[in-house]
C-alpha cells in the first residue's frame, strides 16, 4: 500500500487547474472580444474559476504539509497546518461548485426558448443551489471555535468541540446526489433543445455535444460517493485524499466544460467550416439553393418558407455581401462554398422583426446582392 499520495494530489490540482484556467481565459476571450456579450454567466463562472484556483491552491500547500500522508508520519505542526488547509480546500470546492453550476444554469436557460424545459433547469438548479448552500454552512459552523477543526488532530488539541460527522458526511451525500442529479439533467437538456432546430445532421451532434459538455463532472461526483465514509477514519489525512482528487477533478472538469460549451465562435474563426449550417429562410433564385447563417439556439424559429405570411406592405431586404477577385464573376443566386458571406446575412434587426412578426397574405421578398471587386 502507498505511504504518500501527496504527489497525486499536487498533480491532480496542478492540471485541473491548468485546463479550467485555459478554457476560462479563452471563455472571456470570446465574450469579450468576438461575440461582445459578456454575460451574467461569465462573471459567475470567473468568479467560480477564482474559488477554484483557491481549492487548487490550498490542495498543493495541503500537500506540502500532510495531505496524503499518514499521521503517524507528521508532526502536530504539520497535522495542524495541512487541515487548516484542508478546511480552505472545503470553502474553496463548495462555493466553485455551487457557481459553476449556477452560471451552467443560466448558459442553457440563454439557450433555450421551451417552457418545460425551463422549469426542469431552474428546479434542479433550486435543488442543487439549496443543497449546496446547506453544505457551505454546515462546513463553518461545524466545530467550536471553528480553529478545532484544524487542531483536532494534534497531540494535545484545543479545547473544542464538533457536530456528529455523520451529519456532515449526510450533508456531503445530499450535495453528491444534487450535483450528480444536475449534471446529468444539464447533459440529456441539450439533445431535446437541438432536436428540433432547422440544422444539417452533423451540426446538431455538434452543437448538442458541446452544450452536454457539462455532464461529464458527474463522472466524477459519482466516483467520489463510495469514499465520503471515510471522514471516519482517525487517520484523516490520508484516508480521505480520494475526496479531495475526485472533488478537485468534479469541480475543475465542471468548469472546463462548461467553459468549452461557449468557444464555438473561436472555432468558426479558425475552421468556417464548423459553423452551424442553417437553413436560409427563403429559397434562393436558382432551386432552392440554402446559405449558412449563424445565430443564438435561442432566437432560432421554424424558418418561414411561405411568403404569403408577410403582409402586403411588408418587405424584406435580405442583403449578401460577397468578396471576388479581380476579374472574377459571379452568376446571381451562386451559392458555391468559396464565396462565403463576409458580412452577416441579415441586414439588421428590422429585417427580422419583420420576419417574425408573421402576417397575412401576399408579400415581397427583395434579395439585393452586392459584389465587392478586390482592387489590384
Amino acid at each position: 500500500m502507498a505511504t504518500d499520495r501527496s504527489l497525486e494530489v499536487r498533480a491532480v490540482a496542478a492540471v485541473f487547474l491548468t485546463l479550467a484556467a485555459v478554457t476560462t481565459i479563452l471563455r472571456c476571450y470570446v465574450r469579450l472580444v468576438i461575440v461582445k456579450a459578456f454575460g451574467w454567466d461569465d462573471t459567475i463562472m470567473v468568479v467560480a474559476m477564482l474559488f477554484y484556483a483557491m481549492f487548487c491552491g490550498c490542495m498543493i500547500g495541503g500537500s506540502i504539509y500532510g495531505t496524503g500522508k499518514h499521521l503517524i508520519d507528521l508532526s502536530n505542526e504539520q497535522r495542524t497546518t495541512a487541515m487548516e488547509y484542508w478546511f480552505l480546500c472545503d470553502i474553496g470546492y463548495a462555493l466553485a461548485s455551487i457557481l459553476c453550476k449556477v452560471s451552467v444554469s443560466i448558459f442553457i436557460l440563454r439557450v433555450t426558448i421551451n417552457r418545460i424545459h425551463q422549469i426542469v433547469i431552474g428546479i434542479v438548479g433550486g435543488i442543487v443551489i439549496a443543497a449546496g448552500f446547506t453544505f457551505f454552512i454546515m462546513l463553518l459552523v461545524q466545530c467550536h471555535p471553528l480553529s478545532y477543526f484544524w487542531t483536532r488532530l494534534a497531540s494535545n488539541p484545543n479545547t473544542g468541540t464538533c457536530i456528529n460527522i455523520d451529519i456532515v458526511i449526510g450533508g456531503l451525500y445530499a450535495f453528491s446526489a444534487a450535483s450528480a442529479l444536475f449534471d446529468l439533467t444539464i447533459g440529456i437538456l441539450p439533445i431535446m433543445l437541438v432536436r428540433k432546430l432547422k440544422m444539417r445532421r452533423d451540426v446538431k451532434i455538434a452543437v448538442a455535444g458541446l452544450l452536454s459538455m457539462a455532464c461529464v463532472a458527474s463522472i466524477a461526483v459519482i466516483v467520489r460517493i463510495p469514499y465520503i465514509n471515510t471522514l471516519h477514519s482517525k487517520d484523516f489525512l490520508y484516508a480521505t485524499t480520494p475526496i479531495a482528487v475526485w472533488s478537485n477533478i468534479e469541480t475543475g472538469l465542471g468548469i472546463f466544460a462548461g467553459s468549452l460549451a461557449t468557444l464555438r465562435p473561436l472555432l468558426r474563426q479558425f475552421h468556417p467550416s464548423t459553423g452551424p449550417g442553417y437553413p436560409s429562410p427563403w429559397p434562393s433564385s436558382r432551386g432552392g439553393g440554402k446559405r449558412s447563417r449563424s445565430m443564438p439556439l435561442h432566437s432560432l424559429e421554424t424558418p418561414i418558407h411561405d411568403a404569403s405570411r408577410l403582409h402586403t406592405d411588408e418587405r424584406l431586404y435580405n442583403t449578401t455581401i460577397y468578396s471576388v477577385e479581380p476579374g472574377e464573376r459571379r452568376e446571381s443566386g451562386e451559392d458555391s462554398a468559396d464565396q462565403s458571406p463576409i458580412l452577416p446575412k441579415w441586414g439588421g434587426m428590422a429585417g427580422r422583426e419583420d420576419v417574425e412578426r408573421g402576417g397575412g397574405a401576399g408579400g415581397i421578398n427583395v434579395v439585393r446582392e452586392v459584389v465587392v471587386v478586390r482592387g489590384e
